[in-house]
Protein backbone atom coordinates (compact mmCIF):
# COMPACT_ATOMS: atom_id res chain seq x y z
CA UNK A 1 0.00 0.00 0.00
CA UNK A 2 1.15 3.18 -1.08
CA UNK A 3 1.93 6.13 1.16
CA UNK A 4 1.39 9.66 -0.17
CA UNK A 5 3.14 12.11 1.66
CA UNK A 6 2.03 15.60 1.16
CA UNK A 7 4.52 18.33 0.77
CA UNK A 8 4.95 21.10 3.82
CA UNK A 9 3.65 24.37 2.30
CA UNK A 10 6.19 27.73 2.94
CA UNK A 11 3.90 30.43 3.94
CA UNK A 12 4.94 33.82 3.44
CA UNK A 13 5.07 36.41 6.34
CA UNK A 14 4.46 39.92 5.93
CA UNK A 15 7.77 40.79 5.28
CA UNK A 16 8.05 38.27 2.05
CA UNK A 17 4.90 39.74 0.95
CA UNK A 18 6.00 43.26 1.51
CA UNK A 19 9.16 43.07 -0.43
CA UNK A 20 7.60 41.04 -3.50
CA UNK A 21 5.16 43.86 -3.86
CA UNK A 22 8.07 46.54 -3.41
CA UNK A 23 10.00 44.50 -6.13
CA UNK A 24 6.85 44.71 -8.14
CA UNK A 25 6.45 48.79 -7.63
CA UNK A 26 10.06 49.57 -8.86
CA UNK A 27 9.41 47.48 -11.83
CA UNK A 28 6.38 49.62 -12.96
CA UNK A 29 8.12 52.73 -11.77
CA UNK A 30 11.49 52.22 -13.40
CA UNK A 31 9.49 50.96 -16.83
CA UNK A 32 7.23 53.97 -16.41
CA UNK A 33 10.55 56.72 -15.56
CA UNK A 34 12.15 54.64 -18.53
CA UNK A 35 9.05 55.18 -21.54
CA UNK A 36 9.17 58.85 -19.48
CA UNK A 37 12.89 59.09 -20.65
CA UNK A 38 12.64 57.65 -24.14
CA UNK A 39 9.86 59.82 -24.58
CA UNK A 40 11.46 63.39 -23.71
CA UNK A 41 14.59 62.22 -26.03
CA UNK A 42 12.13 61.21 -29.23
CA UNK A 43 10.59 64.48 -28.52
CA UNK A 44 13.66 66.89 -27.65
CA UNK A 45 15.22 65.03 -31.16
CA UNK A 46 12.45 65.84 -32.84
CA UNK A 47 12.19 69.43 -31.57
CA UNK A 48 15.89 69.61 -33.08
CA UNK A 49 14.75 68.02 -36.05
CA UNK A 50 12.09 70.73 -36.68
CA UNK A 51 14.32 73.75 -35.54
CA UNK A 52 16.84 72.87 -37.70
CA UNK A 53 14.43 72.48 -40.88
CA UNK A 54 12.54 75.78 -40.26
CA UNK A 55 16.23 77.45 -39.77
CA UNK A 56 17.19 76.00 -43.35
CA UNK A 57 13.42 76.49 -44.86
CA UNK A 58 13.57 80.95 -43.60
CA UNK A 59 16.77 81.33 -45.22
CA UNK A 60 15.62 79.98 -48.02
CA UNK A 61 12.51 82.25 -48.23
CA UNK A 62 14.77 85.15 -46.92
CA UNK A 63 16.52 84.67 -50.06
CA UNK A 64 13.81 84.52 -52.39
CA UNK A 65 11.91 87.13 -50.34
CA UNK A 66 14.61 89.88 -50.91
CA UNK A 67 14.24 88.84 -54.72
CA UNK A 68 10.60 89.21 -54.61
CA UNK A 69 11.33 92.61 -53.20
CA UNK A 70 13.84 93.89 -55.22
CA UNK A 71 11.82 93.38 -58.46
CA UNK A 72 8.91 94.86 -57.01
CA UNK A 73 10.96 97.69 -56.02
CA UNK A 74 12.28 98.38 -59.62
CA UNK A 75 8.44 97.61 -60.94
CA UNK A 76 7.14 100.37 -58.72
CA UNK A 77 9.71 103.06 -59.89
CA UNK A 78 8.97 102.14 -63.00
CA UNK A 79 5.20 102.46 -62.49
CA UNK A 80 5.94 105.76 -60.98
CA UNK A 81 8.01 106.96 -64.12
CA UNK A 82 4.40 105.77 -66.23
CA UNK A 83 2.17 107.75 -63.97
CA UNK A 84 4.88 110.79 -64.07
CA UNK A 85 3.62 111.43 -68.05
CA UNK A 86 0.17 111.13 -67.36
CA UNK A 87 -0.30 114.63 -68.25
CA UNK A 88 1.69 115.12 -70.94
CA UNK A 89 0.70 116.00 -74.50
CA UNK A 90 0.66 112.49 -76.46
CA UNK A 91 0.12 113.91 -79.89
CA UNK A 92 3.92 114.76 -79.95
CA UNK A 93 5.99 111.94 -80.87
CA UNK A 94 8.28 111.95 -78.86
CA UNK A 95 5.31 111.30 -75.59
CA UNK A 96 3.56 109.01 -77.23
CA UNK A 97 6.94 106.64 -77.75
CA UNK A 98 7.98 107.47 -73.91
CA UNK A 99 3.99 105.82 -73.15
CA UNK A 100 4.41 102.84 -75.89
CA UNK A 101 8.16 101.95 -73.66
CA UNK A 102 7.26 102.50 -70.54
CA UNK A 103 3.80 100.53 -71.14
CA UNK A 104 5.58 97.43 -72.85
CA UNK A 105 8.13 97.15 -70.38
CA UNK A 106 6.59 97.94 -66.90
CA UNK A 107 2.76 96.94 -66.85
CA UNK A 108 1.59 93.34 -65.96
CA UNK A 109 4.63 92.04 -64.67
CA UNK A 110 4.49 90.13 -61.67
CA UNK A 111 6.74 88.96 -59.05
CA UNK A 112 5.65 86.94 -56.52
CA UNK A 113 6.70 85.11 -53.14
CA UNK A 114 5.86 81.43 -52.37
CA UNK A 115 7.01 80.44 -48.72
CA UNK A 116 8.96 77.32 -48.15
CA UNK A 117 6.32 76.00 -45.64
CA UNK A 118 6.75 72.12 -45.58
CA UNK A 119 8.13 71.89 -42.58
CA UNK A 120 5.50 75.08 -40.77
CA UNK A 121 2.54 72.81 -42.01
CA UNK A 122 4.33 69.98 -40.54
CA UNK A 123 4.37 71.44 -37.02
CA UNK A 124 0.64 72.87 -37.68
CA UNK A 125 -0.25 69.65 -38.02
CA UNK A 126 1.52 67.69 -35.13
CA UNK A 127 1.18 70.80 -33.17
CA UNK A 128 3.76 73.50 -31.52
CA UNK A 129 3.98 71.52 -28.41
CA UNK A 130 6.73 69.91 -28.93
CA UNK A 131 8.73 74.07 -28.95
CA UNK A 132 9.66 74.32 -25.87
CA UNK A 133 11.10 77.93 -25.83
CA UNK A 134 7.79 79.69 -25.71
CA UNK A 135 9.32 82.82 -27.70
CA UNK A 136 10.43 80.41 -30.53
CA UNK A 137 7.15 78.96 -30.73
CA UNK A 138 5.50 82.37 -30.11
CA UNK A 139 7.53 83.85 -33.55
CA UNK A 140 6.88 81.45 -36.01
CA UNK A 141 2.98 81.23 -34.83
CA UNK A 142 3.28 84.99 -35.72
CA UNK A 143 5.45 84.55 -38.83
CA UNK A 144 2.62 82.33 -40.13
CA UNK A 145 -0.04 85.05 -39.59
CA UNK A 146 2.27 87.05 -41.52
CA UNK A 147 2.93 84.91 -44.73
CA UNK A 148 -1.19 84.57 -44.41
CA UNK A 149 -1.16 88.27 -45.32
CA UNK A 150 0.99 88.51 -47.53
CA UNK A 151 -1.10 85.98 -49.16
CA UNK A 152 -4.00 88.06 -48.86
CA UNK A 153 -2.54 91.22 -50.49
CA UNK A 154 -1.27 88.51 -53.19
CA UNK A 155 -5.03 88.79 -54.81
CA UNK A 156 -5.06 92.38 -54.95
CA UNK A 157 -1.53 92.73 -56.39
CA UNK A 158 -2.74 90.06 -59.41
CA UNK A 159 -6.18 91.70 -59.80
CA UNK A 160 -4.67 94.98 -60.00
CA UNK A 161 -2.10 93.87 -62.26
CA UNK A 162 -3.65 92.09 -64.76
CA UNK A 163 -6.43 94.82 -65.22
CA UNK A 164 -3.60 97.17 -66.21
CA UNK A 165 -2.63 94.81 -68.17
CA UNK A 166 -5.90 94.10 -69.75
CA UNK A 167 -6.31 98.34 -70.24
CA UNK A 168 -2.93 98.30 -72.13
CA UNK A 169 -4.43 95.55 -74.45
CA UNK A 170 -7.05 97.28 -74.79
CA UNK A 171 -5.39 100.98 -75.48
CA UNK A 172 -2.06 99.79 -77.63
CA UNK A 173 -1.09 97.77 -80.65
CA UNK A 174 1.84 95.95 -79.04
CA UNK A 175 2.12 93.79 -82.12
CA UNK A 176 3.60 96.58 -83.84
CA UNK A 177 7.08 95.76 -82.07
CA UNK A 178 6.80 93.28 -85.71
CA UNK A 179 5.88 95.96 -87.79
CA UNK A 180 9.02 97.48 -89.64
CA UNK A 181 7.01 100.53 -90.18
CA UNK A 182 7.61 101.63 -86.29
CA UNK A 183 9.55 99.39 -85.16
CA UNK A 184 13.32 98.63 -85.82
CA UNK A 185 14.92 95.97 -83.65
CA UNK A 186 18.31 97.34 -83.18
CA UNK A 187 17.16 100.84 -81.91
CA UNK A 188 13.60 100.10 -80.89
CA UNK A 189 10.34 102.51 -81.93
CA UNK A 190 10.86 104.17 -84.95
CA UNK A 191 10.35 108.18 -84.76
CA UNK A 192 7.03 107.96 -85.79
CA UNK A 193 3.32 108.37 -84.09
CA UNK A 194 2.71 105.21 -82.86
CA UNK A 195 -1.15 104.05 -82.76
CA UNK A 196 -3.98 103.89 -80.44
CA UNK A 197 -6.64 101.63 -80.82
CA UNK A 198 -8.84 104.45 -78.86
CA UNK A 199 -7.67 107.82 -78.96
CA UNK A 200 -10.26 109.66 -76.57
CA UNK A 201 -10.39 111.72 -74.44
CA UNK A 202 -11.30 109.47 -71.99
CA UNK A 203 -9.35 105.92 -73.03
CA UNK A 204 -5.60 107.66 -72.19
CA UNK A 205 -7.21 109.01 -68.31
CA UNK A 206 -8.89 105.76 -67.69
CA UNK A 207 -5.60 103.65 -68.88
CA UNK A 208 -3.55 105.61 -66.25
CA UNK A 209 -6.50 104.86 -63.56
CA UNK A 210 -5.76 101.14 -63.81
CA UNK A 211 -1.94 101.68 -63.22
CA UNK A 212 -2.81 104.24 -60.18
CA UNK A 213 -4.27 100.94 -58.98
CA UNK A 214 -1.35 98.58 -60.03
CA UNK A 215 1.31 100.71 -58.61
CA UNK A 216 -0.84 100.99 -55.27
CA UNK A 217 -1.40 97.34 -55.22
CA UNK A 218 2.34 96.90 -55.80
CA UNK A 219 3.27 99.11 -52.97
CA UNK A 220 0.90 97.20 -50.61
CA UNK A 221 2.02 93.67 -51.49
CA UNK A 222 5.91 95.55 -50.94
CA UNK A 223 4.77 96.63 -47.42
CA UNK A 224 3.75 93.14 -46.58
CA UNK A 225 6.57 91.86 -47.17
CA UNK A 226 8.61 94.25 -45.83
CA UNK A 227 6.79 93.61 -42.57
CA UNK A 228 7.49 89.50 -43.50
CA UNK A 229 11.23 90.60 -43.60
CA UNK A 230 11.32 92.69 -40.17
CA UNK A 231 10.18 89.46 -38.26
CA UNK A 232 12.47 87.17 -39.74
CA UNK A 233 15.41 89.05 -38.66
CA UNK A 234 14.23 89.48 -35.52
Amino acid sequence: MEVHHHRSVHKKNFKEFFLEFVMIFLAVTLGFIAENVRESISNHEQEKHYVESLVHDLQQDTLYMNMVLRENERKDSALNKLISIAGTDFSKIENRTKLYNYTKHFVGYYSLFKSNDATMNQLKNSGLQLIKKDHVADSIAVFDVKLKIIYSAENLYTNATSAALEAAQQLFDLSISNDTTYFDTATGYKNVMLPLYEDSKASLPRFFNKIDFELGATQNYLMNIEKACLLQND
